[in-house]
């Protein structure tokens, strides 16, 4: 545009001094040409729709097929359309998606890019791009999609086998060792009566076969109802191990739910981080802490999975601002609603002040506590003894090889 303008005014004023009628022939074509090629290029590209197909989900390290679908709605063709969109860094799987294509009629075109979780987190595609113009370049045009489409990365999990989660919550489906806790829904077979059992269990149809009295023998077997909390407050993390341990108790927290899940095991989550997709307010501290309830079912797994993938640590300067709660504070709250004998898995970074009296008080409301450390500390082997004293299992998680204690 900026060079054919002046070349027409030239062409005008040389039309104009020499009358020859074929420098006014050229200057009309080329008027028109100008004018009509402007005209066409923004209603051709106006009526380009494109949109974007896409699994709104991953899972770490997979690769996630998008589809391009562009319509040209109109009754002009549209002589060239530059498409292009904008992808995140962490998904990138390939080389950028540029295309220049042309568009009859009525057609429609498909084309596909890949995108690959490489981290964990919550992604917004786009904007996505589509440019137009005239057969010689003297007109462009450019149009942008709304940039609302998504894709969360779940973080890695690692498959687990025996986790060994202390337990005292009986009439559950997990087999348990403990004979104290068995379950009346689950017969296991029948022996003789002994003196002291209770009549309750007497089952008479097998005694009127046998002649004599049987009682019922039930499978032992617990609920394994678990409260995973995850510290996400980077001031209580050493700044060296900061993104690694906090990236390590997301992996073990989802891969826990995972496994609990797989088990019909009802699962809550609770974290002092922050959810970007969650309003902020002053009123509550920093905004509700994000929270999951004791739930089961594989479309619970599916928010917790959406809550480990979107949620962010709380840095220092955000503290300042938001007040990120206390760990312990969220223990102490968030355990309220649990019921007696739950497992509470805490996942922290190392033993802080206020850390074992907090425990002792999970534990005399009749809650068992596995604690996961996933900072390196010299004093852990204390810690790990302070912890058994009250009956608190300890665990060190500083690598994910540390996860093959639960493989």
């Amino acid at each position: 545009m900026s060079r054919i303008l002046p070349f027409m005014a030239v062409l005008l004023a040389v039309a104009f001094f020499t009358r020859v009628n074929f420098f006014f022939y050229l200057l009309y074509s080329m008027a028109g040409i100008y004018f009509l090629g402007r005209l066409w290029a923004s209603r051709s590209l106006a009526a380009v729709k494109v949109e974007r197909h896409h699994e709104s989900r991953m899972f770490y390290g997979e690769s996630l097929a998008v589809r391009l679908e562009v319509h040209n709605r109109g009754w002009l063709p549209v002589l060239w359309l530059r498409l292009s969109d904008t992808v995140p860094f962490d998904l990138i799987g390939g080389p950028a998606f540029r295309r220049v294509l042309s568009l009859r009629p009525g057609e429609r075109q498909q084309h596909e890019y890949r995108l690959l979780g490489r981290r964990r987190g919550y992604y917004r595609l786009g904007p996505l791009v589509n440019s137009g113009g005239d057969l010689l370049g003297t007109a462009s045009f450019q149009r942008q999609a709304a940039a609302d489409d998504w894709v969360i990365v779940y973080p890695r999990i690692v498959p687990l086998r025996d986790l060994g989660l202390p337990s005292q919550s009986p009439f559950g489906v997990l087999p348990s060792r403990q004979r104290l806790f068995e379950d009346p829904t689950r017969i296991r077979g029948v022996r003789d009566y002994q003196p002291g059992d209770s009549f309750r269990r007497l089952d008479w149809k097998t005694s009127a076969r046998v002649g004599h009295l049987q009682v019922r023998r039930y499978e032992p077997a617990i609920a394994l109802e678990t409260a995973i909390f995850l510290n996400l407050s980077a001031a209580e993390y050493p700044p060296a191990y900061r993104h690694t341990a906090t990236e390590l108790g997301i992996v073990a927290s989802a891969s826990l739910a995972a496994h609990l899940a797989e088990k019909r095991q009802a699962v809550a989550l609770a974290t002092n981080g922050r959810d970007p997709l969650r309003a902020v307010s002053p009123a509550t501290n920093g905004g509700a802490t994000p929270a999951l309830p004791l739930r089961k079912g594989r479309e619970h797994l599916m928010h917790v999975l959406d809550l480990l993938a979107r949620v962010e640590v709380v840095t220092e300067t955000e503290t300042k601002t938001e007040a990120a709660v206390p760990f312990l504070d969220l223990l102490n709250r968030k355990s309220l609603a649990l019921p007696w004998g739950s497992t509470v898995v805490a996942i922290t970074s190392q033993e802080g002040e206020g850390m074992m009296e907090t425990l002792l008080a999970l534990r005399r409301r009749g809650l068992r506590i596995l604690l996961v450390l996933t900072c390196p500390s010299r004093g852990f082997d204390l810690t790990a003894q302070r912890a058994g004293q009250i009956g608190v299992q300890t665990v060190r998680m500083w690598t994910e090889r540390d996860l093959d204690t639960w493989r």
